[in-house]
């Protein structure tokens, strides 16, 4: 699926972008989902992490075959499915991504742990698309800080998921960093819906706030050859072949089977994490 220029861009500048992943009817399937799901879980919903272990929507989104094979010409035959966020940017949002690296939090470094970010929706800069800054990976892992801490959500009526519902003013990163004057300036990963971008587990990357009047819908999942994961929480096998028994961690083989009442159900009594942009 990625050309030898493509496979290049990534080493040199550490991300590649507009790559054909879903056909106009999976786009338009996909979408319908994400909003049946958002507004069974809240309307304001801006993120929400993990799906893909209770939706088999999501479950099926993040091992599309044609994201695997991209994927696997850069991680390898054996891939792992770390992580899964589905970022849900309302129109008129005022709510940005701070400049961050992914492998900060696993100290990751490897190229072979990238993140993807599947548009579901037109991304552009009018409506924040990602952002990333060209070669900062060869910086290396750049101290981060902690964003702001959060407040519960005022007003909220239902209890087994009221830990989990924040708002904080406008920023959506978890963890934040500053950009070298000495850096490129960012470069804005326009794209159709349906296409995709791979980026390096440490170049900068972040977005803006969203100026137009639609959501700006993707899914963002993070990657690695089996060898680099040392979580301890278990992982989707996503593709390939090598013996689990060699690796310290549990995997996931089988996609979620619950209805879909139930896979709401289960998903707010859970402590998954849920970030609400502002009204």
């Amino acid at each position: 699926m990625l050309t030898k220029e493509q496979l290049a861009a990534y080493e040199e500048s550490g991300f590649i972008r507009s790559i054909p992943i879903l056909s106009a009817e999976e786009v338009h399937y996909y979408r319908a989902e994400v909003e049946k799901t958002r507004d069974a879980i809240g309307s304001r919903i801006a993120r929400l992490d993990s799906l893909h272990l209770f939706f088999q929507w999501a479950w099926d989104l993040s091992i599309h075959p044609r994201l695997l094979a991209a994927l696997e010409q850069i991680i390898g035959p054996n891939i792992v499915l770390k992580s899964t966020r589905i970022i849900y940017k309302h129109g008129g949002s005022a709510a940005y991504v701070g400049w961050h690296q992914d492998g900060i939090t696993e100290r990751l470094e490897d190229p072979r742990a990238p993140a993807v970010w599947l548009t579901l929706t037109a991304a552009t800069v009018e409506n924040g698309c990602l952002r990333v800054v060209p070669r900062s990976h060869a910086l290396g892992l750049l101290a981060h800080d902690s964003s702001p801490d959060l407040e519960p959500l005022a007003g909220t009526t239902s209890p087994p998921v009221k830990s989990w519902l924040h708002a904080h003013g406008d920023e959506l990163s978890q963890r934040i960093t500053s950009v070298s004057p000495d850096s490129d300036s960012g470069f804005d990963l326009v794209m159709r819906p349906g296409e995709m971008s791979i980026h390096h587990p440490v170049v900068l990357h972040g977005s803006n706030a969203n100026r137009s009047n639609g959501p700006r819908i993707a899914l963002s999942a993070s990657y690695s050859t089996p060898e680099l994961y040392n979580g301890r929480r278990p992982v989707v096998w996503a593709r390939g072949d090598a013996p689990r028994n060699r690796y310290r961690f549990e995997t996931i083989d089988k996609p979620p089977a619950a209805t879909f009442e139930e896979a709401v159900n289960a998903y707010c009594a859970g402590n998954n994490r849920i970030l609400f942009a502002n009204a």
